[in-house]
């Protein structure tokens, strides 16, 4: 079972786009087996030329609410199956009672497992993985136990209380390197804490080789995708993107274009501000660059973060830490993270 949450809410448009990036790419058996490679070392024996997607027969539209949602099984070394449950869903911390939800999910799959096999049938229920894969900022707090939601009971009724665990992957506070090399997952943690276009020109010149091989095109396509809609985050405005095909010409676009681009995006916030500055003064040159400055984090990560910057703004007089600011804004990933990083320079 598998459950994505997200990164501190981004503009709608954004976070629409980066959602369906995510569900194209487990939707491919490929990353649903690199991620239980990853990090699942009890299943890494598996014959993972089963793994299997079930269809809408197996999983009822009560489990699979959500768009995205799917069902893999898994045959495991000592024969019976092993179902992961994906839930690709995005969501701005960890949640509290993650481990409840779990459980009603697999009580829900079971449920259908049972409905689907013949009446006369009565055999054991096959393993469940319980995994979030988490990519906030925030470090995971929640219970990773059911037992730990339930209230202390004497002894005698403790076996009669549900219990399972969950594994949480936190991808913002993995190194890519514990990651065994050639793992389509490291990429993923790579993109993920990719902060400035330096480590997104780092990540793509190290994607693995395997994606180049013909059986992976439409998985090569989802990756190079993603990294065009992050570079589609700091173009400057009225400037395209040129379409793109293999990861060579993503290497060289990022080459060409990501080490000039938020230079050029702050010197045209820049000249806005001074020349408000030469017609109405140098205070009011500044508050059209903070002005500029909260417009352009309000379509990056929503209008929470535009409200929370421009309180900090507030306090910020120098010219050259409001360009700092625009800088932060092109690189930081997460909400969380980019508020953060202003604060520190608010206090400097």
């Amino acid at each position: 079972m598998c459950y994505h949450a997200e990164k501190m809410a981004p503009a709608r448009e954004t976070r629409s786009r980066y959602d369906e990036q995510y569900k194209r790419l487990f939707a491919f058996p490929t990353m649903v087996e690199d991620l239980v490679r990853a990090f699942v070392t009890q299943l890494r024996a598996a014959d993972f030329s089963t793994l299997q997607k079930l269809s809408s027969d197996y999983v009822s539209d009560e489990l699979l609410t959500r768009h995205g949602d799917t069902v893999w099984r898994l045959r495991l070394p000592g024969g019976g199956w092993a179902y992961l449950l994906l839930l690709l869903e995005f969501q701005s911390r960890d949640e509290f009672y993650m481990a409840l939800r779990i459980l009603i999910y697999t009580g829900l799959l079971y449920q259908e497992l049972v409905r689907n096999a013949a009446p006369e049938t009565r055999q054991t229920l096959p393993a469940v993985l319980p995994i979030v894969l988490y990519n906030g900022t925030p470090r995971w707090r929640a219970p990773l136990e059911m037992g730990e939601l339930i209230a202390p009971v004497a002894d005698d009724l403790a076996p009669y209380q549900p219990a399972q665990r969950y594994l949480v992957i936190e991808e913002q506070h993995l190194a890519v390197d514990a990651v065994p090399s050639g793992n389509l997952m490291g990429t993923v943690i790579g993109l993920e804490q990719s902060h400035t276009e330096a480590d997104l020109i780092r990540v793509a010149n190290a994607m693995p080789k395997r994606l180049d091989r013909s059986e992976n095109g439409e998985l090569r396509r989802v990756f190079i995708d993603w990294i065009t809609s992050s570079m589609e985050q700091v173009r400057p405005a009225g400037e395209k993107l040129p379409a793109v095909d293999s990861l060579e010409e993503v290497q060289m676009m990022l080459q060409e274009r990501m080490r000039k681009w938020p230079a050029q995006w702050m010197r045209e916030g820049r000249e806005q501000g001074i020349e408000q500055g030469r017609e109405q003064g140098i205070e009011q040159g500044l508050e059209q660059e903070r002005a500029l400055l909260c417009h352009m984090a309000a379509l990056r990560f929503g209008a929470e973060t535009r409200e929370r910057l421009q309180v900090l703004l507030a306090t910020i007089a120098d010219p050259d830490q409001l360009a700092e600011v625009g800088g932060r804004l092109v690189q930081c990933r997460a909400a969380d993270e980019f508020i953060a990083q202003v604060e520190l320079l608010a206090r400097s």
